[in-house]
Formats: structure tokens, sequence, C-alpha cells
């Protein structure tokens, strides 16, 4: 009898989760759904600081740029824009070039030259996925028969109570390839959102070498806090911990401020 009722229970626990787990991923579907055409009209100011570490050996570097987050049209997908001015201070090539100019340009050629002219200025491994878009991609409704969500608990987030999503990615090709062999890079994405309307409140995104790993490769987290003059939340703060070829490894934090609208249309034009 008391293994019948202890069976009743965790039924119904298991049923009181998938039900949860559901109504959260519909408000965030429909907060994403809001939110991407507004975050897709702002330029913000960003400050990353990179550091790589093994042994004895130090490696830093300060790097500041544009940044913009852009929702491509059809239904495409998110692409952040990182357009270099400085490193370490010092202004670097194509710092005279507009970001948001690039943006608007026809087949976005400059915008993409910029984006990757923008990678070479990482310290570590080549990548141009360490922008705060990354998670958003993943969590978008587009995405949804790629990763298989489950219930992780609850969490105050500087004084928000939210419920906290795992999603695991489950299908391949992975959103995320390794560039040079065209091998999967499988991710488990965490998102912690506010049950009362789906917004999201701080969002991570791990990546593994293979289904098989025990340990991340690298890993992303993005801080989204309340910008009152735009009456949005916007993305404050993103840390990132990234390989940089063993046994050396890499961390880096960056901080966005200066939002502000494009002076143009804020669509990409294909």
């Amino acid at each position: 009898m008391k293994i019948l009722v202890a069976a009743i229970a965790t039924a119904i626990v298991w049923l009181t989760q998938a039900a949860d787990v559901d109504t959260l991923l519909a408000r965030l579907d429909v907060y994403l759904a809001a939110y991407e055409p507004k975050l897709s009209e702002l330029v913000a100011d960003e400050s990353m600081r990179q550091e790589v570490r093994g042994g004895r050996e130090l490696l830093q570097r300060t790097v500041d740029s544009e940044v913009a987050f852009i929702a491509l049209p059809q239904n495409v997908g998110w692409l952040g824009f990182r357009h270099v001015k400085t490193v370490d201070n010092r202004p670097v090539d194509l710092a005279d070039a507009s970001l948001t100019v690039a943006l608007g340009m026809p087949g976005l050629e400059r915008a993409r030259t910029l984006l990757r002219e923008s990678a070479k200025h990482n310290l570590g491994l080549p990548r141009t996925t360490n922008l705060p878009n990354l998670p958003l991609e993943f969590l978008h409704r587009r995405n949804r028969q790629r990763l298989l969500a489950r219930a992780d608990g609850q969490e105050t987030v500087r004084g928000i109570r939210t419920a906290r999503l795992v999603f695991l990615e489950r299908t391949t090709p992975t959103v995320i390839q390794n560039r040079d062999t065209g091998q999967d890079i499988p991710s488990v994405v965490r998102a912690w959102i506010d049950p009362r309307d789906g917004r999201l409140i701080r969002a991570d995104v791990r990546t593994f070498t293979s289904a098989s790993a025990n340990r991340p490769e690298s890993s992303l987290s993005v801080e989204f806090a309340e910008n009152k003059a735009l009456g949005l939340l916007v993305p404050s703060e993103m840390r990132e911990t990234f390989p940089a070829g063993k046994p050396l490894r890499g961390a880096s934090v960056a901080s966005y401020t200066n939002f502000r609208r494009f002076t143009t249309s804020a669509r990409i034009v294909q």
C-alpha cells in the first residue's frame, strides 16, 4: 500500500512539473516573440576583460566595442554583431566604421566582415559565439524541437523569484559546430524565468565536445537587467569560460552600457 501511495505521489509530482514546464515555455515564447524586435532596435557599448591562464602564464586583454543583437527576417535566427573600437585602449583597424551603417547595408556583408574581424581580438580558440544573443537563439521557439526541457527548481535572482528550466540539445546537426571539422558540439542551456510573465532574467549555455563528455568545454552566462529609460530588460553582464589550447583556460567578463536605438532602420536588409 505504501509503495502504491508513493508511486501515485511521484506521478502527481511529475505531471505537475510537466504542466508547469509547458506553462513556462508558453509564457517564454510569448515574451521572446515580443522581445526580439525590441532588442533588435538597440546598439550598446561593450567593455570586455579577457584572460588566459596556464601554470605561471597569464595573458590579459581589454576589448571595447559596439554591439547589436539582430533578428534576421523570415524567422531565420538571431545574429550578434561586435564592432571592436579599441584593444587595450589602442584603436584598431576599421574603428572608424559605423556598426549601424554596416547593419543597414544589403546582404549584411559589411556587418559580417566586422564580426569576423572582431573575432580576431578574442583570446583563446577562434569563435564568434561569445555574444549575449547566444542563449536567446537556443531558447527561441524555432529551436524548440532541438531541446528537451525539464524543471530545475526555483531561485531568487536580484529579488525576483524565478523558475529554472534546463534544456538538453538532442538533435543533429547541433546549433554550434566545430568551425574546422563540422563536428557537432552539443549544448546544455539553463534559463531563469519569471513565471508571472515569462521574462528571461538569466540564461547560460554550456557546450561539450561530444554527447558523452562529462565536463563542458566552454560556458557563457548572461544577466538581463531592467533598463528604466527603455522600459526593457537588456543584457547587463556576460561571463564566459573558453578553451585556449591545453593546458590553458580562458575566462572573460563583459558589461553593457549606453543602450540606444538605431538612427536608421533596425531591420536587416537581405
